[in-house]
């Protein structure tokens, strides 16, 4: 028995590195940990939106009419909705992308053409 027919003669390749939540199927690999990432980093973005949002609130409320600390609670404010605003925006971007290739870029599968 030669090495080609092993290979032919198992259902796939895989990689025993790849824990169990990834994917045993061809978008297991790079195509998985990229869209993780990205729902990692909307969601880490989320919080930390909320947290700069009412960091800069309780700054706002808490500055006894200083003109400095008003100002630094507003710009707070202002850099968390700049913050929401590019998280809705790549939000927007990957399901306009989604939608123009007819492909689910969260969950991304590839069909086997061999």
């Amino acid at each position: 028995m030669n090495l080609m027919s092993i290979v032919y003669a198992a259902d796939g390749i895989t990689n025993k590195a790849l824990g169990s939540s990834v994917p045993k199927d061809s978008a297991g690999g790079l195509a998985f940990y990229i869209a993780q990432l990205w729902k990692t980093v909307v969601i880490v973005g989320g919080l930390a939106f909320l947290v700069y949002l009412m960091w800069g609130g309780i700054q706002w409320v808490t500055s006894g009419g200083d003109k400095t600390k008003l100002d630094e609670a507003q710009h707070k404010i202002y850099n968390s909705m700049v913050g929401l605003g590019v998280l809705v925006a790549s939000y927007a971007f990957v399901r306009l992308v989604s939608g123009v290739l007819d492909i689910n870029l969260l969950q991304p599968t590839f069909e086997k053409n061999f």
